[in-house]
C-alpha cells in the first residue's frame, strides 16, 4: 500500500488577521444592532431586517392612521350632536313655558292688562329662541347648515328671518360611510314653511337643447339611455342607433338622422315642443335591444310596422333655471308685461318681470326685491314657489295692473286654492247637512250657505253665489281684479249693514275672514286680510300668540296655544331623531375605540421587540466580540521565531 505524503498548508498572517477582523466586525455589528433594538423597542431597524414584518407594519400603520382620523371625526360629530340635543332641550322648555302662559290667559277672568304683560313674556321667550337658533359650537353656528360662519337668524320686517344654509353637514364615519350630523334652522323651527305655492304648470317645451336627464319621459321614469332599433322592411332592414353618448334631445335627433343617412334608410327624426316625431320612408318599426327601454321612454316604441308618422308622447320637460320664457306654455311663451305686487309684513314692492328672458331672470327679480323672499323652482319641476324667509309676517303676491302673477301661478288668492291653506293645513269642519254661514244683505235679506264639500276658494265663491241666486238676493261673491282679496258686493239698495257670520260653532269662520261687517255706508264687504302663506312653525306661532295677547284676542290665544302644542310635539320628534343619531354616534365611537386598540395590539405583535430574545442575542454578540479580541491579541503577538519553529 502506497503512502502518500502530507503537504503542509501555511496560513499567512495577513489572512489570519483579515478573517479575525471580519469576525470582530460582524460581532460588533450584531452587538450594535441588538443594542439599537433594545434602545428603540422595535423588532427591526430597517425593512431589510425583516421584509415581511416591515410590510405588515406599514399596512397596520396606515390602518391606524385612518382609524385615528375616523375617531377624530366621530368624536367631533358626537359632540356636535350632543350640543344640538342640548339646544333642543332648551327649546322644548321654552315652548312648554309659552304654552303654559297661553293656557293661563285663555279664560275670561284674565284682564287686557294682564294679557299685555304676558305678551311681553312671550316676546322675551321668542328672543331666547332666536339666541338658541344662533347658538355656536366649536366656533361655528349649530343651525347654519354648511355655512357656519354667519348667524342663521336675524330680525327683519318685524319678524325673524332665516338666512342660513339648508344643506346637511356630513361626517365621514367609515371608509365610505357619511352621516348627517347637524340640524338646519329651517328644520329646527320649520322656518321656511311659509310660502306662496305655485299653482300653474308652466309647461316648458322640449327643445333641441333640453337635456335628457331633465325629462320625465313618456312613462314618468326619465329617459334611460340605450340602443334604438329601426326596422325598415322593404328597405335597408335593421338600423341600430346607439344613444349612450346623447346628452340632449337635439343629440338624439342628430344621431338618428346620421344613422339613417349612413345606412341609406328613408326615415327621419325631428324634435317637437312635446318630444320626437319619426317620419318613415316605408313600413317602419321602432323597438329596443334586449332589455332596453329607451324607445318606450322616448314614447316612440312602435310595433308592428307602420307607414304613418310616429308621433312621440309628451316627454314632460322639467322647468330649469335656463328655460327660456318663450319656451313656456308648451312653446307659446308667456306674456309678463305688467308688474306684480309683493307684500311681506308692512313692506311692499312692485316687481317688473317684462325683461325676463329665462326662468332664472324671473327668480332673480323676485329675490332681489328686498322683501326677504326666495323664489325657486318647485320640487316637481313644474312651477315656481315663493318662500317667505321671515317668520311672523304675512306674504302675499297680487297683480299690479295686469295678470302676470296669475300667469306665473304665484298670485296668493286663486280659485283653485285649498281653503285648508287658510286654516293651518286643517280641513274646514262643517255642521254636515246644515247651513254654516249667513250673509245679511243691506236690505235685511238673509243668504244662508251650506259649505259641505267646499274645498277651494272657487268652491266657496260658487256656493255663496248659488245660495244668493236660490234666495233671490242681489249679492255676489268674487275675487278682486288684483287677486289680493275676495269680496261680497251688495246691489240690493238697502240701508242696512252688509255682514257675514257663522251659524254654528263647528265651522271656523274666522280663518276665512267670514265673521265681520262692512262699514254702514259700504256696498262691498272686502276680505283682504287672509294669511295665504301661513307658516305652521314655532316662530310664527310665537308671533301669533304675542299679537293675540296684545290684542286681547281670546280666540287667537286659544288657536296659538293649540298650534304651539302641536308644534312642540314636532320639536319633540326632531329631538328624538337627534337623540337617536347621538346614541348611534356614541356606539360608533366605542366601536372605533375597540378597533383602534385591536390594531395597536396587532402592530405591537409585529413591530415591538421581544426583549428576552434581543438581550440574549446581545449577550452572544458581546461574547463573540470578546473572544475575537482575545484571539486577536494572541495572533498578533506571534514573532518571527515562533513562525520559524
Amino acid at each position: 500500500m502506497a503512502i502518500q505524503s502530507i503537504h503542509g498548508v501555511r496560513v499567512s498572517l495577513q489572512m489570519q488577521s483579515q478573517r479575525l477582523l471580519e469576525a470582530m466586525r460582524g460581532a460588533r455589528f450584531a452587538s450594535f444592532r441588538e443594542q439599537s433594538r433594545l434602545a428603540s423597542g422595535r423588532s427591526f431597524m430597517v425593512p431589510s431586517d425583516n421584509p415581511v414584518a416591515a410590510n405588515r407594519t406599514l399596512e397596520l400603520g396606515e390602518v391606524l392612521d385612518q382609524q385615528d382620523q375616523l375617531f377624530e371625526n366621530i368624536t367631533h360629530a358626537s359632540n356636535l350632536l350632543d350640543a344640538t340635543d342640548s339646544a333642543l332641550t332648551d327649546i322644548s322648555a321654552l315652548l312648554t313655558e309659552a304654552h303654559t302662559i297661553a293656557s293661563q290667559n285663555v279664560g275670561s277672568l284674565t284682564s287686557a292688562a294682564e294679557r299685555a304683560a304676558a305678551a311681553e313674556l312671550i316676546s322675551s321667550l321668542r328672543e331666547q329662541l332666536m339666541l338658541i337658533g344662533n347658538r355656536e359650537f366649536d366656533g361655528r353656528h349649530l343651525f347654519a347648515g354648511r355655512d357656519g360662519t354667519a348667524q342663521p337668524f336675524e330680525s327683519r320686517l318685524g319678524g325673524m328671518a332665516f338666512v342660513g344654509d339648508t344643506g346637511n353637514v356630513l361626517a365621514r364615519v367609515g371608509n365610505n360611510d357619511f352621516e348627517p350630523v347637524n340640524l338646519t334652522g329651517d328644520v329646527l323651527f320649520g322656518a321656511l314653511a311659509s310660502r306662496v305655492t305655485g299653482w300653474v304648470d308652466l309647461d316648458p317645451a322640449v327643445t333641441a337643447s333640453t337635456r335628457l336627464d331633465t325629462l320625465a319621459g313618456a312613462n314618468g321614469l326619465g329617459v334611460r339611455k340605450g340602443v334604438l332599433v329601426f326596422n325598415e322592411s322593404g328597405g335597408v332592414g335593421i338600423v341600430q342607433v346607439n344613444l349612450a353618448e346623447a346628452d340632449t334631445l337635439g343629440d338624439v335627433v342628430d344621431l338618428i338622422n346620421a344613422a339613417a343617412t349612413e345606412a341609406g334608410a328613408g326615415f327621419t327624426a325631428v324634435g317637437t315642443p312635446a318630444g320626437l316625431t319619426i317620419t318613415p320612408g316605408g313600413a317602419l318599426s321602432v323597438t329596443d335591444t334586449g332589455t332596453g327601454v329607451i324607445a318606450a321612454d322616448l314614447g316612440i316604441f312602435t310595433e308592428p310596422e307602420t307607414t304613418a308618422a310616429i308621433v312621440g308622447a309628451d316627454l314632460g320637460a322639467s322647468l330649469t333655471r335656463t328655460t327660456a320664457v318663450s319656451d313656456l306654455a308648451g312653446g307659446a311663451g308667456l306674456t309678463l308685461t305688467d308688474p306684480i305686487l309683493i307684500t311681506n309684513g308692512d313692506q311692499s314692492a312692485s316687481v317688473d318681470l317684462s325683461a325676463a328672458e329665462t326662468v332664472q331672470d324671473i327668480l332673480n327679480e323676485i329675490n332681489n326685491a328686498g322683501l326677504s323672499v326666495r323664489a325657486q323652482i318647485n320640487d316637481a319641476g313644474t312651477g315656481i314657489d315663493v318662500i317667505n324667509l321671515v317668520s311672523g309676517t304675512r306674504l302675499s303676491i297680487a297683480e299690479d295692473g295686469g295678470t302676470t302673477a296669475e300667469t306665473l301661478g304665484i298670485r296668493s288668492l286663486n280659485d283653485s286654492m285649498g281653503l285648508s291653506l287658510l286654516n293651518h293645513g286643517k280641513p274646514l269642519e262643517t255642521a254636515g247637512g246644515e247651513n254654516d254661514i249667513r250673509i245679511v244683505a243691506k236690505d235685511g235679506s238673509n243668504v244662508d250657505v251650506n259649505l259641505d264639500g267646499v274645498g277651494t276658494l272657487g268652491d266657496l265663491i260658487d256656493a255663496i253665489n248659488e245660495a244668493a241666486v236660490d234666495g233671490g238676493v242681489a249679492i255676489a261673491a268674487s275675487l278682486t281684479d288684483a287677486g289680493d282679496a275676495w269680496r261680497i258686493e251688495d246691489t240690493t239698495g238697502g240701508g242696512g249693514v252688509l255682514s257675514i257670520y257663522p251659524l254654528n260653532d263647528t265651522f271656523d269662520a274666522a280663518a276665512l275672514g267670514m265673521d265681520r261687517s262692512a262699514d254702514p255706508a259700504a256696498t262691498e264687504l272686502m276680505i283682504d286680510d287672509l294669511d295665504t302663506s301661513q307658516s305652521d312653525n314655532v316662530l310664527g306661532a310665537m308671533y301669533d300668540l304675542e299679537r293675540a295677547l296684545q290684542g286681547d284676542d281670546t280666540q287667537g290665544i286659544s288657536m296659538a296655544a293649540e298650534r304651539l302644542s302641536e308644534l312642540t310635539e314636532e320639536v319633540t320628534r326632531r329631538h328624538g331623531v337627534v337623540g337617536a343619531r347621538a346614541k348611534a354616534m356614541q356606539d360608533r365611537l366605542t366601536q372605533m375605540e375597540n378597533a383602534n386598540a385591536a390594531t395597536q395590539v396587532f402592530l405591537a405583535d409585529v413591530a415591538d421587540l421581544d426583549y428576552a430574545e434581543a438581550a440574549t442575542r446581545f449577550q452572544q454578540a458581546q461574547t463573540a466580540l470578546q473572544a475575537g479580541l482575545l484571539t486577536g491579541s494572541k495572533v498578533m503577538s506571534i514573532s518571527l521565531m515562533d513562525y520559524l519553529r
